[in-house]
């Protein structure tokens, strides 16, 4: 198998297969050939990528560093599989770069998923997989956005996900801080963030067209911002005070659920039934959040972690359970489009986690199939674009603790591919 082919096949799959078949949803800002995170399979499940000394840390290495990111997921069918994995060079936008893989990997620019092992005392049966990269036959050399594309080791064409990460420099030197935007319309929902980008002006003679600043909030790159141009300049800088564009809703603090065990009820957990031969979880309703006090809790801003109660090995022991949600929505609100939503959907409007209206009950509902562990979630609405908007349901607040990535990108015109000149994580 050759790694052209492959690219051309992730070409094929995102560009010809009709929407919403694997996700994806009409939305005008982006093109149908962006890499996304997408799970294409539903025997797949619980796909993460991180790093591999810290699981909660966002999947970013520096170039030419010995730093790992890891990869871990489920296969629900029967049959222990192989799987083969290529990684692929995107430009700022997650479209396939101009480079070939040659240009941007060592070796032959492809491995194998070799690490696997059996689920243990589970209702449900499952292979898990395991891969700790970089691999020295499949290294990224350049920096970059990256995409990891998972497939069928004995037939290429069958790409079962795919999974972003960033390769950086740190070649430059940013700066800033979140604030309470100034008096005015979002003064109370929004959070405004200042930023200062130096370097080396001599390197980057013309930065006001080459280098593009990408802002993204709680590791939502669907919902990533390009502030464009600066509200300042100067040789060596550029600042961004007060951008329009640099003013994100704040959000509100995740709701969150405890299933690690099956053996008593944690907060929000209204009961736990055995329906053989499976767990289900019921969860206590959840009311609607918009307008409400601003409370501070601690979360995972939207993520999720796989664990289960006194297991030697979470990752195989931790059991897929069935989560029952309930939704009372807002008394204006009679519409449809209503998603539970989190890392654990890749913040996709998708079938499986669509909620249903129960009229009896005047409530949304719907059932999710979840590996045990600590979970972030909201309720979202789909917009006339596609994206989720956790805003109408949960509320905005300027005090919430969020997540931001300051991710600066030069675009090198005779190498011809947008260098990752920065990752600046803020809170």
């Amino acid at each position: 198998m050759k790694i052209p082919a492959l690219l051309k096949q992730i070409s094929i799959v995102i560009l010809l297969t009709p929407i919403g078949v694997f996700g994806l949803t009409t939305n005008e800002k982006y093109y149908l050939d962006t890499i996304y995170n997408r799970i294409f399979e539903t025997d797949i499940r619980s796909v993460l990528i991180r790093s591999a000394t810290w699981e909660l840390a966002s999947a970013v290495i520096e170039a030419g560093s010995d730093q790992k990111l890891e990869l871990r997921f489920d296969d629900l069918s029967a049959d222990k599989r192989s799987f083969g994995y290529t990684l692929v060079h995107c430009d700022a936008n997650w479209r396939l770069s101009d480079l070939s893989p040659g240009e941007y990997l060592t070796g032959f620019g492809q491995g194998v998923i070799r690490e696997s092992s059996s689920s243990f005392n589970t209702t449900l049966d499952f292979t898990h997989y395991r891969l700790i990269f970089p691999e020295e036959d499949c290294m990224p050399v350049l920096s970059g956005n990256y995409a990891l594309v998972v497939y069928e080791e004995h037939d290429p064409d069958k790409i079962l996900f795919t999974r972003r990460f960033y390769v950086t420099e740190k070649t430059i030197q940013v700066t800033g801080r979140i604030k309470q935007p100034p008096p005015g319309e979002y003064t109370e929902t929004g959070q405004q963030l200042d930023l200062t980008i130096s370097f080396d002006d001599k390197q980057i003679r013309d930065p006001l067209n080459d280098i593009t600043v990408v802002i993204v909030q709680n590791k939502r790159d669907d919902a990533a911002v390009m502030p464009g141009k600066p509200s300042f300049f100067k040789p060596g800088q550029l600042e961004y005070a007060d951008h329009p564009f640099a003013l994100f809703s704040g959000g509100n603090e995740f709701r969150s659920m405890d299933i690690k065990s099956m053996k008593y009820q944690s907060e929000n957990i209204a009961a736990i039934d055995f329906r053989n031969p499976y767990y289900h979880v019921i969860l206590k309703t959840d009311e609607d959040r918009e307008g409400k006090p601003y409370f501070s809790k601690t979360d995972f801003n939207g993520g999720y972690y796989i664990d289960r109660e006194k297991a030697d090995d979470r990752h195989t022991e931790a059991d897929y359970i069935f989560v029952h949600f309930t939704f009372a929505p807002p008394a204006f609100y009679s519409g449809e489009n209503v998603y539970v939503a989190g890392d654990f959907s890749d913040w996709t409007a998708q079938d499986w986690n669509k909620m249903r209206f129960n009229p009896a009950n005047g409530c949304f509902e719907a059932v999710l199939l979840l590996k045990q562990g600590m979970y972030d979630y909201c309720y979202a609405l789909e917009d006339r674009t596609g994206a989720l908007d956790p805003g109408i349901f949960e509320g905005n607040h300027y005090e919430t603790a969020n997540e931001y990535a300051v991710l600066v990108y030069y675009h090198d015109r005779h190498s011809r591919y947008d260098r990752l000149l920065s990752y600046y994580p803020m809170k």
